[in-house]
């Protein structure tokens, strides 16, 4: 059910974000970049900072450092399989 909720709220955030490039003329690839990212980042930094509230930091940085990982190990190699295919 879950998972659910992620594809909605990811399918209105790129539209959201298509619409206000749209509007504000702003190119789709600048707004990927971009909005998208910061989007998709906020998740992670508010984990984060709850977590060091609860004085749990070392939990707060791996993370911060395992996202990352995952997203330059997955996040952008799975894309360009998929296009090569």
């Amino acid at each position: 059910l879950s998972v659910s909720w992620i594809a909605i709220f990811s399918y209105f955030m790129v539209w959201w974000a298509t619409a206000t490039g749209i509007a504000l003329q702003i190119p789709a690839s600048i707004m990927g970049l971009t909005i998208l990212a910061i989007g998709t980042s906020v998740p992670d930094l508010l984990e984060s900072i709850i977590v060091t509230k609860d004085g749990k930091g070392d939990m707060a940085v791996s993370s911060s450092l395992g996202s990352n990982i995952f997203d330059v190990t997955v996040g952008l190699p799975l894309p360009w399989l998929l296009y090569t295919l």
